[in-house]
């Protein structure tokens, strides 16, 4: 028997808010609107992985069914583009200004196998709107995070691990988050974190969270890619073994054996 779902261990970029070319949310939005995602989980990971628009699927009340975000649109990105002045002067399929291609650096990591199937997929679905991606894939991934020597840096990570959607925000979002590589900054965010600290009713922490993930949405800081999707197998005579979307709660009580 097996049984699946979607989890909140999930795939994302964040932008370096220091990076030149990232300062423009045109450039972020196009790179979010030039990854091809409903290809990368159908084809790359072969359906083991589901579209995400923001940091948590959509069976959580905050997922992805509570927010919105650009879809993929290669026509869009390259308007956006040349509203930022970036054009194809010379020919050669990337477009440029002021003589410089636009190139971004991709920064990820090997230990993850779909991260690098991600970094190939994107650096082909973006050569389609004229952006060069020079991918670095490497186990010293963090010296290149702390060291600031990305445009995007994706990485994976189980946004909510035991059910509460506070943990993703407070590592990756906030200016005291240890894993806020890109250096995003929210006043809004910042604002509704202190709200989050102090509300303990699920479905107010539930709206919070929606409206934090709309935010960090709304900046382009973050693009999302996809959710794994966990599979569990059980043999004859097993019952109970159900996938969650939380990690730690696949072993429960419900678990038999005859």
């Amino acid at each position: 028997t097996i049984n699946s779902c979607a989890t909140s261990r999930c795939f994302f970029g964040q932008f370096n808010m220091d990076s030149e070319i990232m300062q423009d949310q045109n450039v972020r939005k196009a790179v979010e609107m030039g990854i091809d995602k409903e290809g990368f989980c159908s084809v790359i990971m072969e359906g083991r992985g589901v579209p995400a628009k923001g940091a948590f699927p959509s069976s959580f009340s905050y997922g992805n069914d509570a927010v919105e975000t650009v879809s993929y649109d290669p026509d869009g990105a390259k308007k956006l583009l040349e509203e930022s002045g970036w054009a194809d002067t010379d020919g050669d399929g990337y477009v440029d200004k002021d003589g410089q291609k636009l190139t971004i650096n991709w920064l990820t990591y090997p230990t993850r196998l779909e991260q690098p199937k991600l970094a190939e997929y994107a650096q082909a679905t973006l050569k389609d709107i004229g952006i060069d991606v020079q991918v670095n894939n490497t186990s010293d991934h963090r010296t290149f995070a702390e060291n600031g020597d990305f445009d995007v840096y994706v990485s994976s990570t189980t946004t909510a691990p035991t059910g509460d959607p506070e943990y993703f925000f407070t590592t990756h979002c906030l200016d005291s988050s240890t894993k806020n590589r890109g250096g995003y900054h929210s006043d809004a965010l910042e604002a509704l974190e202190k709200q989050m600290a102090v509300t303990f009713d699920p479905t107010e922490r539930a709206s919070l969270a929606t409206q934090m993930t709309q935010t960090i949405l709304d900046d382009h800081a973050f693009v999302f890619a996809s959710h794994l999707k966990m599979s569990m197998v059980s043999g004859k005579g097993v019952s109970g073994l159900v996938a969650h979307p939380s990690d730690y709660y696949e072993i429960t009580a419900d678990l038999d054996k005859e």
